[in-house]
C-alpha cells in the first residue's frame, strides 16, 4: 500500500467514526439553535488563542471564501452572543460562546469513546503512531509552512481515552495537507478563486460560469470575481472556450496534476518516520477501526 492509499484508509476510518459522533453533536447543536457552520467558528475561535478571530485569519487556510462573507459569519455569531467584537472585524469567544464550544467538544468526544471498536491496547497504539506522525508534519522543515496543523493541535485532548486523540491526530494532518497544498499553488500568481475554477473544471465538477457560480454561492464572490479568474486561466493557456462553456486545455490539466502532485510531495515527506512494520501496523488497525464502526452503525 503506497502512502496515497495509505491516506485514504486513514480518510475512511475517519469518515466512519465521524458518523458516530457527528449526528450527537449536530443533534445537540440543534436544540439550541447553533449551526454547523457558526459551530465551526466556535471551534477556529478556540484555536485562535490568545489571539483574535479575523477575517484575515480564517483566509490563510481558507483563502477561497471573500472577507466579506467571513465577517458576515462573525457578525452574526456576536449578534448571537457567542462572540464578542473587540474592534471592527476583530472578534473573540463571548463566555456563552466558549461554554457552548467546550460542551459540544466534550460531547463529540464521549461519542467517540464510547464508539471506540478497538480494543484498548489497539487504540492506545494507532493513537501512538498518529502521533508520531503529527510530531514529525511539525518537525519537517518547510515548504509547506505549518500554520493549519499548528492551530489544529491546540485542540489535542489528553491521551486517554485514545480515540478523541486519533480524531484529532487525524484532523491535524488533514491540516497539514492544507498547508501542503497552498504550498503548492500560491507562488503560481494565481489568484484562489481561478485556482478553485481550474480545480473544479479539472474534477468536471462545473461546466459553465453559471454552473460555478451557483456551485460556489457560499463563498460570497461575485459572478464577475469567477469571471475574471477564467479570463486570468484562459491568458495562462489553462482554459479555453466561452464562459457559458469553458474547458480545460491540455496545459491546465498538466498544471492541475503538477499542483496535486506537489502537494503529494510535501504532504507524505514527514511520513518516512514510519518504519514499514509501522505502516502495516497502522493498516491493519485502521481496517479495525473503519470496519468496527462500520459493522456498529450498520
Amino acid at each position: 500500500m503506497d502512502d496515497l492509499q495509505l491516506w485514504q484508509l486513514v480518510l475512511d476510518a475517519w469518515r466512519a467514526l465521524r458518523q458516530r459522533f457527528e449526528p450527537v453533536v449536530e443533534h445537540t447543536a440543534r436544540s439550541i439553535n447553533l449551526d454547523m457552520r457558526t459551530w465551526g467558528l466556535l471551534l477556529a475561535a478556540l484555536t485562535f488563542e490568545p489571539e483574535d478571530i479575523t477575517p484575515a485569519h480564517l483566509m490563510i487556510r481558507g483563502p477561497y471564501t471573500s472577507a466579506e462573507m467571513y465577517h458576515r459569519r462573525l457578525d452574526a455569531a456576536a449578534q448571537a452572543g457567542l462572540l464578542q467584537e473587540l474592534a471592527p472585524g476583530r472578534f473573540r469567544l463571548s463566555e456563552s460562546g466558549r461554554e457552548t464550544a467546550l460542551n459540544l467538544i466534550e460531547i463529540g468526544r464521549q461519542a467517540m469513546a464510547e464508539a471506540d471498536p478497538l480494543e484498548p491496547v489497539e487504540s492506545a497504539r494507532l493513537r501512538d503512531l498518529l502521533d508520531r506522525l503529527v510530531r514529525a508534519c511539525l518537525e519537517t522543515p518547510p515548504p509547506p509552512q505549518t500554520w493549519s496543523i499548528q492551530l489544529s493541535c491546540r485542540l489535542l485532548p489528553l491521551p486517554d481515552p485514545p480515540m478523541p486523540f486519533t480524531e484529532q491526530a487525524i484532523s491535524a494532518l488533514y491540516a497539514y495537507r492544507d498547508d501542503a497544498h497552498l504550498a503548492a499553488w500560491q507562488q503560481s500568481g494565481l489568484s484562489a478563486t481561478a485556482l478553485e475554477t481550474l480545480t473544479l473544471l479539472w474534477r468536471g465538477e462545473v461546466d459553465s460560469l453559471e454552473a460555478l457560480c451557483k456551485r460556489l454561492e457560499a463563498r460570497g464572490h461575485s459572478c464577475q470575481v469567477y469571471q475574471a479568474g477564467i479570463d486570468d486561466l484562459r491568458k495562462r493557456g489553462y482554459v479555453n472556450g466561452p464562459d457559458h462553456a469553458p474547458w480545460l486545455t491540455g496545459s491546465g490539466r498538466v498544471y492541475r496534476n503538477q499542483v496535486e502532485d506537489e502537494t503529494n510531495r510535501l504532504f507524505f515527506r514527514p511520513w518516512s518516520c514510519l518504519s514499514q512494520d509501522n505502516r502495516q501496523e497502522m493498516i491493519t488497525l485502521l481496517i479495525h477501526m473503519r470496519d468496527g464502526l462500520t459493522t456498529e452503525s450498520g
